[in-house]
């Protein structure tokens, strides 16, 4: 069970990293467009978007859930005695796991690209960044939700 919590409290911390992440993005997308271009106005939201943290927190966060991934599936296949999660759940952990590793790399690229190339006026590529990021953090609560019920608060009601 050592291994089942050590999982579990890296990818709580790799959420923590992504919210910090996901905040800092957010205050760039409600920033007000200035009519000249460039940098953004004011947001609605406090502080203020610096380029640099966001990138370092987002790839610290793409890092910490692949090294997530990887331990969680090194873990189920060679360190565990026995299964921890029912056979119907652990497929459903695992075709979410393929699933958030398939957005998170998707956005990872976008976001690479964007530090390379701003985007211009169009603001496709910084929504798809944002959308893909958020839809793959949905799926992770529900990976979260999945493991505390089936391995934490089912197995003391049955």
């Amino acid at each position: 069970m050592f291994y089942v919590a050590l999982h579990a409290a890296w990818m709580i911390l790799a959420v923590a990293v992504g919210t910090v992440a996901g905040y800092m993005g957010l205050v760039r997308a409600t920033q007000a467009e200035r009519p000249a271009g460039g940098q953004g106005g004011r947001s609605l939201l406090p502080g203020r978007f610096l380029l640099r943290p966001h990138v370092n927190f987002g790839s610290a966060y793409y890092l910490m859930l692949y090294v997530g991934l990887i331990f969680g599936w090194v873990m189920h296949e060679y360190l565990l005695d026995g299964r921890v999660l029912p056979a119907s759940v652990l497929r459903w952990h695992i075709a979410l796991a393929g699933a958030i590793a398939v957005l998170i790399g998707l956005a990872w690229i976008l976001g690479a690209g964007l530090v390379r190339r701003p985007a211009p006026e169009m603001r496709a590529r910084p929504r798809l960044h944002m959308v893909l990021n958020f839809t793959a953090c949905g799926l992770v609560a529900v990976q979260i939700a999945l493991a505390v019920y089936y391995v934490w608060i089912w197995p003391a009601t049955v």
